[in-house]
């Protein structure tokens, strides 16, 4: 039984109570910088020299990075021991997990409604407050990558890494994990809902639903990706927002025939969208207008 545990309040602690439970940590500075962990990069040792993190030559290249996270008592107690007020950060990929990371201040909390809108709610697992005031969500890593930034403000963290509580964030706040403070491992899966469309699993013997929003057809092939976002870039001043929201419709069309991933398309039709020079909030309604049009069911790609 997952009882959780609580998580105290000194770094050095905290770090210690998160390796016992086998949760991989490494020091990350109030930036969320990750410190040097290479004896080159140690100023204390006899081979230091003073580099660059990018022109580091220890042999490993990502010893400026969380792949130097650890659950060896020894090597926390010094790497705190060094700097007792750094904060605690944890890789997500190496730990096994995958992190919806919300972030309010950039519309995560108006995103993550609208997914919920769409795909239902989401499993309840454990959360973490950040010390931005947003909202780590943990889940087991699916087993292979995820997209990164798939909607405004919501981020899918994989290959990458979160600070954990009690660090200090920027703002003066600590992370603190959601609910009775205790620090539960994730056991819930990634949602399959929120999984890339290629990836999701299939329902024996259930067809594939084909979806329409219009009855406009590309001639001779389908939508891709590339197309969708070549018709946003083409658009003349005053109908950008139409020809995103023309190819948001493709591109849901598109992704329920199973010839795109809907994500990858939304966050490059977002992408254009900032390009041609449309506002944040307007790109964000447009593409859950598209998202939430009734199907007519009278278009195919060919």
């Amino acid at each position: 039984m997952n009882v959780g545990i609580k998580i105290p309040a000194v770094p050095l602690d905290a770090a210690l109570a998160y390796a016992a439970l086998g949760v991989k940590v490494f020091r990350v500075r109030r930036d969320k910088a990750p410190y040097a962990n290479c004896p080159r990069c140690d100023m204390k040792s006899s081979i230091y020299i003073k580099h660059r993190p990018e022109d580091c030559r220890c042999g490993v290249p990502t010893c400026h990075g969380f792949w130097a996270a650890t659950t060896d008592t020894g090597l926390i107690r010094k790497w705190w021991t060094e700097e007792p007020d750094a904060n605690i950060g944890a890789p997500c990929k190496l730990n096994g997990w995958a992190v919806l990371d919300i972030d309010p201040r950039h519309g995560g909390d108006v995103s993550l409604r609208r997914i919920e809108e769409r795909v239902g709610l989401l499993p309840g697992t454990c959360m973490q407050i950040t010390g931005g005031d947003g909202l780590h969500i943990l889940y087991l890593s699916p087993g292979f990558d995820l997209p990164g930034e798939p909607f405004p403000g919501v981020e899918f963290k994989h290959n990458n890494y979160i600070v954990l509580a009690p660090s200090l964030h920027a703002s003066g706040n600590r992370y603190k994990w959601y609910g009775d403070g205790r620090f539960y491992k994730p056991e819930v899966a990634w949602p399959a809902t929120l999984l890339p469309r290629k990836e999701r699993p299939r329902v024996p013997g259930r067809p594939r639903t084909q979806q329409s929003l219009s009855g406009i057809r590309r001639p001779g092939k389908h939508w891709t990706v590339q197309t969708l976002v070549q018709h946003v870039m083409d658009a003349s001043e005053g109908n950008r927002n139409a020809s995103l929201y023309f190819a948001a419709c493709r591109a849901q069309e598109t992704a329920d025939q199973g010839f795109i991933d809907l994500y990858e398309a939304e966050t490059a039709l977002a992408a254009a969208g900032s390009a041609v020079g449309l506002g944040d909030g307007e790109i964000i309604a447009t593409i859950q207008s598209a998202a939430s049009r009734p199907s007519d069911k009278t278009w195919r790609a060919a």
